[in-house]
């Protein structure tokens, strides 16, 4: 009863990768399909290298989460280890997020070619992430240009105990 959550994570964890990697296979048998055996003569140098350097960015993010996620199974099919959880939020949400981006732009570049500057979003979204977490709170870390907050009744009762001494 105690291993319940662990193996419930396991099962998560090993559905999510293998949705994972028949999405990768998926997606990039269909580009490969049309884009490079239907329109061969619009796949040049530039778009090939743009392909695969975000064809090896997300198999890099992948490699890690499948590292990362992987369930240990002992020897009586109990689970060791359930792998870190791949639904939490913060980086792991983010690796996955930079690879559907480079899924829907790898299947919109076959119809448009101007879809590649949608991958720009990724450096744009984490610098705005960068700003909102790290250099605005450090820069502007004083009390000047805040809204003052409403005290909570506790506050308030503690002070006016302090006002009658």
């Amino acid at each position: 009863m105690a291993k319940q959550s662990d193996k419930k994570i396991a099962q998560e964890n090993l559905k999510c990768l293998s949705n994972l990697k028949w999405g990768f296979i998926i997606v990039n048998a269909i580009y490969v399909c049309f884009r490079i055996l239907y329109c061969f003569e619009t796949f040049g140098f530039g778009i090939a290298t743009l392909y695969f350097v975000t064809l090896g960015i997300s198999m890099f993010l992948g490699a890690k989460l499948k590292s990362l996620g992987s369930p240990r199974f002992g020897p009586g099919g109990n689970v060791e280890w359930p792998g870190t959880d791949l639904n939490s939020k913060g980086m792991m949400e983010y690796m996955f997020d930079i690879i559907y981006v480079t899924w829907a732009v790898h299947i919109g570049s076959m119809f448009y070619e101007g879809v590649w500057w949608f991958y720009l979003l990724i450096p744009l979204y984490a610098l705005y992430k960068i700003w909102t977490l790290f250099i605005q709170p450090s820069m502007f870390s004083g009390n000047e240009g805040t809204i003052p907050q409403e005290k909570s009744n506790r506050q308030k009762k503690m002070e006016k105990r302090q006002s009658k001494r």
